[in-house]
C-alpha cells in the first residue's frame, strides 16, 4: 500500500498469485522424461452469483484476481465508487483472498475519492486491524485520520492519530511524524483544547528543529502549518475581547488583546519565513488582518455614556487619528502578500481575492478619514 492519496491501484504478477477458500488442484504430468514429474498449480475460487443487469436477472462467475483487476482499471480512469464497489465486492465474497487486504484499502481509498468517507472508514478500519504494526497499517490509519476530518468526527481523528503517533508503525519516518503530529493538533483544536493543540504543534516544530539536515522537510507544508495553526491559536483568542468599559477593564483588555497580537504575530511572520507558497499567502492575509481587527475593535470600543454628542465627535476623531498607523500598516501588509500571490499562482488565488477585497476597504476607510481631516482643516482656516 502507499501513502494516503498517492495509491494507485495496480495488478503485478505477486497480487495476481491469490488463494483463498476452496482452491482447485490440477496435477499436470510432463511427458518425455525418464521419470514424471508433477506440478500442482493452485487457481483461484470462484463464485456464481445472480446479478441483476439492467434490469435483468443473470448469473456471473466472481473472480477475486478479475475484481482486483475491473477495481484497478476504474480507479485509474476516474471511475472511484465503481472501483470501490468492485473492491468492496471482493473483499465481502473473498474476505480471505490474499487481495483482501490490498482490496480492503484500495475501496477504502476508492469511497473517499468519490466523497462517501462513511463508506470508506469501515473498510479502512479493517485494514488497518488485519496488518496491525505494518506500513499498510500506517497507511490506511492517515487515510482513515483523512476521513475523520471530512467528516469533522474530530474525536475519532484524535484516537485514529494517537494510535499512528505510538507508533503503530516502527519505521515511521520523520515527515509523517510531524504531519500525524500536526494533524491532531487540528482536530485538538477543532475540539475547542487550545492548550493541547499547541503542545502537538510544537511538537512537531520540534521534531523538524532536531531533523534540519533532513533536505526532505525543506518547504514541509506540515512545518509551515503547525507553526500558522499557533498564529490561528492566538488569533482566536485575540478576535474574543472586545473593549468594554469600565475604563479599568478597557484598559487590561487592551493589555491582553495587544500581547495576544504580538504573539499571532510573531507566528505568523515565523510562518512566512517557513516559506511554503499556499501557507505563506495564507498566513500574510492573516498578519493584515490582525492590523486590520485591532483598527475595526478599537473603534467599535464602548463611549462613556457621560459625553456629550460634541464631545463624542471629538474623541472619535482624536481616535481615529491614533488608529491610523494601523490601517497603514495593514495596507502595506496586503499589498505585499498580493504580489507574492500573484506571483506564486494558482491554489493561492482564493487567499490573493480575500486580500484584495481587505484592501480594498481598507482604502476606502482611508481615504473617508483623508477626506475628513481635509474638511477640518478648512473650517480650521475659514474661523475668524
Amino acid at each position: 500500500m502507499s501513502r494516503p492519496n498517492e495509491h494507485t491501484p495496480t495488478v503485478t504478477p505477486s497480487r495476481a498469485c491469490a488463494c483463498a477458500g476452496l482452491m482447485l488442484a490440477l496435477l499436470l504430468g510432463a511427458s518425455g522424461c525418464a521419470a514424471h514429474r508433477h506440478q500442482v498449480v493452485a487457481i483461484e475460487p470462484m463464485e456464481l452469483a445472480a446479478v441483476d443487469v439492467d434490469g435483468e436477472r443473470r448469473v456471473e462467475v466472481l473472480d477475486p484476481e478479475v475484481l482486483f483487476r475491473e477495481g484497478g482499471r476504474a480507479f485509474e480512469a476516474g471511475e472511484f465508487l465503481l472501483a470501490a464497489r468492485r473492491y468492496a465486492l471482493l473483499v465481502e465474497r473473498f474476505p480471505e483472498s490474499r487481495f483482501g487486504n490490498v482490496a480492503r484499502f484500495n475501496a477504502g481509498l476508492a469511497f473517499a475519492k468519490a466523497g462517501r468517507c462513511g463508506d470508506a472508514r469501515p473498510h479502512l478500519r479493517e485494514a488497518a486491524e488485519r496488518t496491525a504494526g505494518s506500513k499498510d497499517a500506517h497507511d490506511a490509519l492517515f487515510q482513515w485520520a483523512a476521513c475523520d476530518e471530512a467528516l469533522a468526527d474530530w474525536e475519532d481523528a484524535v484516537a485514529v492519530l494517537d494510535r499512528l503517533l505510538v507508533p503503530e508503525f516502527a519505521g515511521i519516518v520523520t515527515a509523517d511524524r510531524i504531519e500525524a503530529l500536526t494533524r491532531r493538533g487540528q482536530a485538538q483544536q477543532q475540539l475547542g483544547d487550545l492548550a493541547v493543540a499547541e503542545r502537538d504543534y510544537l511538537a512537531a516544530l520540534g521534531a523538524y528543529r532536531r531533523h534540519l539536515d533532513d533536505r526532505s522537510l525543506v518547504g514541509n507544508r506540515y512545518v509551515s502549518l503547525a507553526q500558522f495553526q499557533i498564529g490561528e491559536i492566538y488569533r482566536e483568542l485575540f478576535r474574543a475581547i472586545h473593549f468594554r468599559l469600565p475604563l479599568e477593564r478597557m484598559a487590561r483588555d487592551l493589555e491582553d488583546k495587544s500581547n495576544l497580537f504580538l504573539k499571532a504575530q510573531n507566528a505568523y511572520l515565523k510562518t512566512l519565513r517557513l516559506q511554503h507558497p499556499e501557507v505563506a499567502v495564507i498566513s500574510g492575509y492573516r498578519l493584515g488582518s490582525l492590523y486590520e481587527s485591532m483598527h475595526d475593535d478599537m473603534m467599535a470600543a464602548e463611549v462613556p455614556p457621560d459625553l456629550t454628542r460634541e464631545e463624542i465627535d471629538v474623541y472619535e476623531e482624536e481616535l481615529r487619528k491614533h488608529v491610523r498607523p494601523l490601517i497603514v500598516r495593514a495596507i502595506d501588509i496586503y499589498e505585499r502578500n498580493i504580489q507574492l500571490g500573484r506571483r506564486l499562482g494558482g491554489a493561492q488565488d482564493e487567499w490573493v481575492r480575500k486580500t484584495e477585497a481587505s484592501l480594498a476597504r481598507l482604502r476606502e476607510i482611508l481615504g473617508e478619514s483623508a477626506s475628513r481631516e481635509a474638511l477640518a482643516r478648512v473650517r480650521e482656516s475659514s474661523t475668524p
